[in-house]
């Protein structure tokens, strides 16, 4: 799947399991699951979209999870969710995005962060 350097570089090296902690479901929708978790790194929250591309029609989940990181890394503006980056593990893509992008409208308080 790697195999393409100018698609490689899409994506973060390190094992996003031993970079973020304390993930919760938040979430499930019809390309994956929303988490909130905590990057163990910086301390801060943050959201995780984990898409897995394995199964039936991996082929098209996995150039979906490409255009979307694609777009994602370039998107810049202050009403768009802030893209953290992806990460990659066992057929899953771990996109990482601003928890408080994410949830608009709730505090940390009222969560329990």
């Amino acid at each position: 799947i790697l195999r393409d350097p100018e698609v490689a570089e899409l994506f973060l090296k390190d094992d996003p399991e031993k970079v973020f902690g304390e993930l919760r479901e938040i979430g499930h929708g019809s390309f994956g699951a929303v988490f909130s978790a905590r990057d163990l790194r910086s301390q801060e929250l943050v959201a995780i979209k984990k898409m897995s591309y394995r199964g039936r029609a991996s082929s098209e989940k996995w150039q979906d999870i490409v255009r979307e990181v694609k777009v994602l890394q370039r998107l810049r503006h202050p009403n768009t969710v802030g893209f953290r980056g992806c990460y990659l593990r066992e057929n899953t893509a771990w996109e990482i995005l601003g928890f408080f992008e994410v949830i608009l409208g709730f505090s940390g308080d009222i969560l329990g962060f």
